[in-house]
């Protein structure tokens, strides 16, 4: 299977998505950890809802955390 399959980000326009390219989730990833940030999909694997104020900061992540995994 490829990330193409899987990935649950819908921002189809992003240069890293794996529908744009053949380098599976590493481009997101990577841009993700240069910016302190955690990928979509692991927002997305806990609710549909975007962060608030789309904080995806390891901080706004902990918070997204506590409010969905109940």
């Amino acid at each position: 299977m490829e990330a193409k399959d899987f990935c649950t980000c819908g921002d189809y326009k992003c240069p890293n998505n794996p529908i744009n390219h053949q380098e599976g989730c590493t481009l997101c990833v990577l841009k993700c950890l240069k910016a302190n940030e955690i990928p979509t999909c692991f927002f997305k694997k806990l609710s549909e809802e975007r962060p608030e104020n789309e904080d995806y900061t390891f901080k706004g992540f902990a918070k997204f955390v506590e409010k969905y995994s109940k």
